[in-house]
């Protein structure tokens, strides 16, 4: 799924460092809680995308240059 620039600076210019859950999920085609699920569990491709934020409670950050790189296709490894 090919994101095109002016969704691409959107998504940059509401949200520069993460993008909420709701709308990541949205776009990746899955529940704000399963997404959620899928981070905290390590499933890739998700857990590229994001982190887990907190040990007692589930604090799910998704960073949004690599929500844009895996819309694009491009490689989410360091």
């Amino acid at each position: 799924m090919l994101v095109d620039n002016r969704a691409t600076n959107k998504l940059r210019r509401e949200y520069p460092n993460f993008t909420p859950l709701k709308v990541a999920s949205e776009l990746l085609g899955v529940s704000p809680r399963q997404l959620s699920k899928l981070v905290a569990e390590g499933r890739e491709p998700f857990c590229l995308l994001g982190a887990n934020i907190g040990t007692r409670q589930r604090y799910i950050r998704i960073y949004t240059e690599r929500l844009i790189a895996y819309l694009n296709g491009n490689s989410l490894e360091d």
